[in-house]
């Protein structure tokens, strides 16, 4: 990008999207690591075969939030979605915190979900005598309740591998991510449909009891299983339903955003929720849900079914090999538009927020983003990455709740081709049910997004500091 004439700075990124593209941009991230990664490790370490209600209460949590987002998003289409919508409604600093905890949601999000594709790559492979190294395989870093260990491996390279993949095919251009999406959607909805179907066929009833395990008090504090267990789970596959936020950022890029949007938003989340339950229904009756601490839970279970199965149990390695990219593009995109409306704010550098001529694609802000996630993928665990998108999505979620509330009490008069119901009603129960996820995840959880926050404020210092005060705030407050 040497050629200056080739950037446009702050220019009007190009609008792709219609209302099948968004919701299949939305289910690409949804119907991801939260099915075919994180629901075993829920089942396994805190909820038993109860996980099924971990998703009603993440996904009933999420629907106040995605009221609001709708609301926000069809009145103000900007890129940046909660990030923007907080900055517009409470101030520049509340704005860059919630625009920090959603670098972490999109940006730990592609990550897992690409050491989650590892997994099952390297399942798909075995069939055919494939296998990466051990030493190439698998995160360096482990972690065991609070306790971090090494491996032995050197890199988890599979997942570094697909995140560049996905830099690249961003960085071409949105139109080809968008029909890239729509393919490995649909055959990443075909497997999770006959997982579900037969899963449940081949169900034993006595896996299923007792559907909420007694409670367990960990040596280090943690607690798993029984309700505590339950409400933890729930915090934490909450970022498996970050999907429609990944809607919401693409707002600017939407034909017709004020009907588009909440459509795709709404739609996105219906579809996801009922999948979700069917999955981890089906999961849990085919085999014993200790069994299924594993990163690709989903072959574990078809194992179980012996031969009768076993064609299913490759074609789900092969399906979640190629639909689990789509959850890294969708995260990697929305990453790539907040980096974008944070330096358009002044809040990073101002080359985040130039854009490609040709593309309409912010390049300097897809590479950022994309060589920061191929580090994380290569090196972190999957538990760690999750547990901070979750903290990271619900301070965000939270605050647009807030946010819909604030400004529905500050502008009454404004347009709002979409109305939150039962107002304030559903604004309220979206703040007060995203706290209680987040508190509900534990002290350890907690100290590491304040952590992250620490961070985010040394670089919002460093960026103030290089470059000077920014314009004002995308909404034109």
């Amino acid at each position: 990008m040497s050629d200056r004439s080739s950037v446009v700075e702050h220019a009007e990124l190009s609008r792709s999207f219609g209302p099948v593209s968004l919701t299949l941009f939305g289910v690409g991230t949804v119907v991801g690591a939260g099915i075919f990664v994180l629901t075993g490790q829920a089942a396994a370490l805190y909820a038993g075969p109860a996980v099924t209600i971990s998703f009603l209460v993440s996904g009933l949590v999420c629907a106040f939030a995605a009221l609001c987002y709708a609301e926000l998003a069809a009145m103000a289409p900007v890129a940046g979605a909660a990030y923007s919508f907080t900055r517009y409604a409470f101030g520049v600093l509340p704005g860059w915190i919630v625009g920090w905890a959603l670098v972490a949601e999109m940006l730990f999000a592609a990550s897992a979900v690409a050491i989650g594709w590892s997994a099952y790559v390297q399942v798909a492979l075995a069939p055919f005598g494939l296998a990466v190294p051990a030493a190439l395989a698998s995160s360096p870093i482990a972690m065991d309740g609070h306790a971090f260990h090494l491996t032995g491996s050197l890199i988890n390279l599979p997942a570094a591998l697909l995140v560049a993949f996905m830099t690249a095919l961003l960085y071409r251009g949105t139109q080809e991510s968008a029909r890239f999406n729509a393919f490995i959607v649909s055959v990443k909805l075909s497997a999770v449909m006959l997982f579900l179907v037969l899963g449940l066929a081949y169900s034993n009833s006595r896996n299923w009891l007792p559907f909420v395990p007694d409670e367990v008090i960990a040596p280090d504090g943690s607690h798993a299983y029984g309700m505590a267990g339950v409400l933890k789970a729930a915090g934490i596959v909450f970022f498996a339903y970050l999907g429609f936020d990944a809607v919401a950022t693409a707002a600017q890029e939407t034909r017709q955003p004020e009907r588009n949007v909440p459509i795709g938003i709404l739609a996105s989340l219906g579809i996801s929720t009922a999948l979700y339950i069917g999955v981890s229904l089906a999961m849990t009756g085919m085999v014993d849900f200790h069994q299924l601490n594993t990163a690709a839970p989903l072959t574990a279970a078809l194992a179980e079914a012996g031969p009768a199965l076993a064609w299913l149990k490759t074609y789900v390695g092969i399906a979640a090999s190629i639909g689990l990219g789509s959850a890294v593009l969708v995260a990697s995109f929305a990453l790539s538009r907040l980096l974008f409306s944070l330096a358009r704010d002044g809040l990073l550098p101002a080359r985040l927020a130039s854009v490609h001529a040709a593309t309409g694609v912010p390049r300097t802000a897809v590479l950022a983003g994309g060589i920061t996630a191929i580090a994380m993928a290569a090196v972190f665990p999957i538990n760690l990455l999750g547990e901070l998108v979750s903290t990271g999505t619900l301070m965000a979620f939270a605050t647009v709740c807030a946010a819909a509330f604030a400004l529905r009490l500050r502008e009454p008069d404004r347009h709002r081709p979409f109305r939150v119901p039962f107002w304030p009603l559903t604004t309220l129960l979206g703040v007060l049910s995203c706290l209680f996820l987040l508190a509900s995840m534990g002290g350890a959880a907690l100290l590491r997004i304040l952590t992250w926050q620490l961070v985010g404020a040394l670089v919002l210092l460093l960026s103030r500091r290089a470059a000077g005060r920014g314009a004002g705030g995308a909404m034109g407050r």
